[in-house]
Order: structure tokens, then sequence, then C-alpha cells
């Protein structure tokens, strides 16, 4: 009977340890344009084609040309467990959300710095900071 609590005890430690949070350093760093769904074609918008994280919760994001278009601040506002997070970015008296899982950041319409351009859109992590 001993033997099986401390099984018990050990399985219900493990457990909890494996449901840590996702940590701000993971997620700094930058990330690349993969997929996208597009919705609506008539939506004439810049592609944005890399998206920076920054340790100090700022975020650009660039176009083909490397230039910074949009740039606002970032926080994490739910850890869901230890590979996602739900982001909220601000810029421009605008407030979207995406979802982070592990290296990939998803973005689903109507929240998307498209003007509902895409049903859904992925950026990948290329690099850290």
């Amino acid at each position: 009977m001993k033997i099986i609590k401390i099984i018990i005890s050990t399985l219900f430690f493990l457990n909890f340890v494996s449901c840590s949070k996702m940590e701000k350093s993971e997620i700094i760093g930058n990330y690349g344009i993969d997929k996208g769904v597009l919705r609506d074609a008539n939506i004439k918008i810049e592609e944005y084609s890399t998206l920076s994280l920054n340790d100090d919760n700022t975020f650009q994001l660039r176009n083909y040309e490397k230039e910074i278009k949009i740039n606002g601040s970032w926080a994490i506002v739910e850890n869901k467990n230890e590979e996602e997070v739900v982001i909220e970015f601000n810029y421009l008296n605008k407030q979207i959300t995406a979802s982070l899982r592990g290296t990939i950041i998803t973005f689903e319409y109507p929240n998307d710095f498209y003007n509902g351009r895409y049903k859904h859109l992925l950026y990948v992590k290329l690099s850290n900071n």
C-alpha cells in the first residue's frame, strides 16, 4: 500500500511540474510569414514578411524590403499550458490577439494585421532576438 501511495504522489508531482507555463524567453524572436488561407482577395494591403517580438514587449512588422511598417506592444494574456499562450498586440489604437503554439503564431480572422484579408495566417519562428 505504501508503494502505491509513493507512485501516486510521484505521478501527481510529475503532472504538476509538466504543466508549467511557457517562458517569455521562449517567445521573443523573429517570425516569418508561412501560410495563410485567403478570405477576401479584394482587400488590398501590404504584406508583412517578418514579425519581431522584443524582450521589452514591443513588436515590429516589416515588409519584404525589411522596412518597419507597424510597431506596437505585445503581452501574454493567457498561458494555456507549456506549449500554448495567447498574445495580445496593441498598435494604432487597435488590439488583436493571436495564439502561439510551440514556434507558430496563428492569427485568426478578424484578429489579424490585414483588415480581414485572411481567414487565418501563420508566422513561424525563424530565430531568437
